[in-house]
């Protein structure tokens, strides 16, 4: 492992000693790449960077002319760490590495449900009420982590060697499913059903496909013989309340769009305009969309997608070249969960669970194919982690 791979797995880490700690992380990369005098990593993407800068410039302008709070001003700055971040990722991405990162998110989930058991027995309650965020902030983005995770179980599963592999990915599906319903997020729930046959649809054997759903199947029969004494969703009382919530929440946006379409408000708008459009009190709008409209306007979101277009067209060169088919798989899903929780959350947004979506994009890079490609597929950080040998089966 290179001095680079254990960096990316210290900031892997981090996630998982709250928010503030990957923060400073994050804060203090720039130094190390100083150190180690690589901040020419930064002139080697000279796409990525020349699109990131010009994103952040007009963002960074548009906060202070409307009148952003030293928050937002704040938020502004550190997304120049997060851009430098974002690079390193992509720069420093192999395939070795983004396995190991893979199987530690995927075991640290235990320590997250641990820690999430706690909460539950001491009966800690938040603003939010009685659900359950473990090291994350936010109950949701505890539960946008864990969709993350059990697509990553699954892409393990199908990637393993050793039937004790497999076993434990497994094992670790049904137990995240019991840390979701502790957060009582209703809008996981739904994702997972929807995005996990993606994945398992590019799969080259399609049993495992026919398995979740015959599986999906006998979970309807259940709901429908025992009706009314399962609850179909947590806190199906409250959806249409909260719906309604997001209704106004979303008017509000829609009319801060309107009134500055091109450039949007800046960073963290929302805190700012919903007593101007008298809207439901809020930290965002709820919705990915609404969320980089309202702050970058048509021009700074347009400016973002160009760059994700960029890094999304390498995967599909890739998958076209016969290469990363399975990963391919797992991007796509990956996205189509971004997408669906964009429809009422902005969750992916958050530091701790936006890291781990920059790790999906970031094997895209144009890296050296001999040495990502290699036929060694062991890694020596977690043992019980094995591969098919590439002549057996292709990426």
């Amino acid at each position: 492992m290179t001095k680079n791979e254990l960096v990316l797995l210290i900031l892997t880490a981090s996630i998982f000693l709250t928010v503030y700690v990957e923060i400073a992380v994050v804060l203090l990369l720039p130094i190390y790449l100083l150190v180690t005098k690589q901040m020419f990593i930064l002139f080697r993407r000279k796409a990525d960077v020349t699109f990131l800068a010009i994103f952040w410039l007009i963002s960074m302008i548009v906060t202070i002319v409307q009148g952003g709070s030293c928050l937002d001003i704040l938020i502004g700055v550190f997304m120049v760490f997060a851009i430098i971040a974002m690079i390193f990722i992509t720069y420093t991405m192999t395939q070795r590495i983004f396995r190991v990162i893979l199987s530690f998110t995927c075991l640290m989930s235990v320590y997250c449900f641990a820690i999430a058991l706690i909460q539950w027995e001491l009966g800690m309650s938040w603003i939010w009420g009685e659900r359950y965020s473990s090291v994350f902030s936010n109950p949701n983005y505890y539960a946008f982590y864990i969709s993350l995770v059990v697509l990553f179980c699954i892409y393990n599963i199908s990637k393993s060697r050793r039937w004790q592999s497999k076993l434990l990915y497994l094992l670790l599906i049904p137990m995240n499913l019991i840390a979701l319903y502790l957060t009582e997020c209703r809008t996981t729930f739904v994702v997972l059903l929807l995005v996990c046959p993606v994945l398992l649809a590019f799969f080259q054997h399609k049993r495992w496909l026919i398995l979740y759903l015959a599986l999906l199947a006998v979970g309807c029969a259940l709901l429908i013989a025992f009706r009314g004494h399962i609850p179909l969703l947590p806190r199906m009382d409250k959806i249409g309340e909260d719906f309604m919530k997001r209704l106004d929440i979303w008017e509000g946006a829609l009319r801060s769009i309107q009134d500055a379409p091109l450039f949007g408000r800046g960073y963290n708008s929302y805190v700012r305009i919903h007593q101007l459009y008298g809207s439901f009190t809020a930290d965002h709008s709820h919705n990915l969309i609404l969320e980089l409209f309202m702050d970058f306007g048509i021009v700074g979101a347009m400016v973002l997608f160009a760059y994700f277009f960029i890094n999304i067209r390498k995967i599909i060169r890739l998958h076209r070249q016969n290469q990363c088919h399975t990963r391919y798989a797992l991007t796509i899903a990956v996205l189509v969960c971004v997408f669906l929780h964009g429809l009422l959350d902005i969750t992916m947004l958050w530091p701790q669970t936006a890291l781990l979506l920059m790790y999906v994009l970031g094997f895209s890079t144009d890296y050296d194919k001999i040495f990502i490609f290699s036929p060694d597929r062991k890694h020596p950080i977690i043992l019980i982690h094995s591969f098919r040998k590439e002549g057996q089966r292709k990426e």
